[in-house]
């Protein structure tokens, strides 16, 4: 009974190195055979189910000829019109955001938001993360992550931000980069040249003859591309707290894995730099298919709001991030009730 005890008492531990790796590489479960047939009837199913609301649009703005509407010419015409249209960009974030409120779509200014510490902090990480993969060391985490940002079109203001600091600020954040700098350089394994890591990889597909372009970007891409089974892993970088929506990130980046190479990924992970946790999610099936329906569902509803159609508004946890939430409604109510605290952190 000691000897169980003491078991029990052990700290929990990070994984760190092989062990990582080892934890990324088997997940107890057989990689899923590459099946281009299965992914085909996937993508035709979401070809379909969109091309066939656009067909069907009451609005006129986006009506699409029927094959009865031309006869026979009616099919290549529906084609050529839906591909006129200007395509419909979804991403894990406006999925996330639309399907918890329509209030949250993109144009409605939802996320702009100044700068915090803790999303400095982020973007950081992420730039450091980067560089331990391709050169395999870290210098002094913020002088290097600053200068990445720096040459970064898309970070120029928060870098810019950040110099901004008061001296107090600006200490707080270091100190939290150094450690969580700190822990990528002792966890984080080396990747040998064999795995092909790629960072930022970009990766996109259009649905509905292009009037639907699914769009997503991975903190890191591992493994040679399939050939009679799935040999790829997809690892997101988080700074943060755990959050529920990261493991649909996850799902998502894993459909358009697969739709744009014909073979899913064999996992998807998130790796959490402020603690070492891995969570991660052996892809199969059944988690696919729950991804294009979810994909689905919030590509209806983007495409909705952007043809007009007047947004639900629900109450939820990202009412406090919102830039257009009302000053009474139910949005407000829901903040002020929780105390006025972001509750999504």
């Amino acid at each position: 009974m000691a000897a169980l005890g003491e078991a029990w008492s052990d700290p929990w531990r990070p994984l760190a190195g092989p062990a990582l790796l080892e934890r990324l590489r088997v997940t107890g479960r057989p990689r899923p055979k590459a099946d281009p047939e299965f992914v085909h009837r996937i993508r035709h199913h979401l070809d379909e189910e969109l091309s066939t609301d656009l067909a069907g649009d009451s609005s006129g703005r986006h009506h699409i000829p029927s094959e009865t509407d031309e006869g026979s010419a009616g099919a290549e015409e529906r084609g050529q019109a839906i591909s006129r249209l200007p395509p419909l960009v979804v991403t894990k974030g406006r999925l996330n955001r639309v399907l918890a409120c329509d209030a949250h779509h993109p144009d409605a200014g939802f996320g702009e938001r100044a700068p915090t510490t803790a999303m400095a902090c982020g973007a950081i990480v992420d730039v450091l993360f980067r560089q331990l993969v391709c050169v395999g060391a870290i210098g002094d985490p913020m002088v290097d992550g600053l200068a990445a940002l720096a040459v970064d079109d898309r970070q120029t203001g928060l870098a810019s931000w950040i110099e901004r600091l008061p001296a107090s600020d600006r200490e707080e954040l270091r100190a939290e980069v150094e450690r969580q700098a700190e822990g990528l350089r002792h966890r984080w394994p080396a990747l040998e040249g064999s795995w092909l890591p790629r960072t930022q990889e970009s990766m996109r597909v259009q649905l509905a003859a292009g009037s639907i372009e699914l769009s997503a970007r991975v903190d890191l891409v591992i493994g040679r591309p399939a050939e009679d089974e799935a040999s790829v892993a997809i690892v997101e970088v988080k700074s943060g707290a755990r959050r529920a929506e990261h493991r649909a990130d996850l799902h998502f980046y894993a459909l358009v894995e697969a739709l744009r190479s014909c073979a899913p990924p064999f996992v998807v992970a998130t790796y959490y730099t402020r603690t070492g946790e891995l969570d991660v999610d052996p892809v199969t099936e059944e988690l696919l298919v729950g991804a294009a329906s979810r994909t689905l569902i919030g590509a209806r509803v983007l495409r909705d709001l952007a043809d007009g159609a007047d947004p639900r508004r629900v109450p939820d946890g990202l009412c406090g991030l919102c830039a257009v939430m009302p000053e009474r409604g139910p949005g407000r109510a829901h903040v002020e009730g929780s105390g006025g605290q972001d509750v999504t952190r």
